[in-house]
């Protein structure tokens, strides 16, 4: 099976700790990254959920990227 390389920066400590996590399952970051692409392809996108703010979560983070402080809870959001 011919393969290409596909390079990706990531942060030193994050790499120890992802290839940590996937050696206790047997797996190391080549295959994890593999079986990511392999999922992006079947799925046809990213293949888990990622959460979506609400409304308030967005409206807050708007206003806090202009400057603004809001008094938004962390219940409301």
């Amino acid at each position: 099976m011919l393969t290409v390389e596909v390079r990706s920066r990531v942060e030193p400590e994050l790499k120890r700790e992802a290839a940590a996590v996937l050696k206790a399952a047997g797996l190391d970051v080549s295959t994890a990254i593999r079986l990511f692409l392999r999922g992006v392809v079947e799925k046809g996108g990213l293949p888990m959920d990622l959460p979506r703010p609400n409304p308030t979560t967005l409206a807050a983070i708007k206003a806090a990227k202009s400057g603004k402080v809001t008094n938004v809870t962390l219940d409301d959001l």
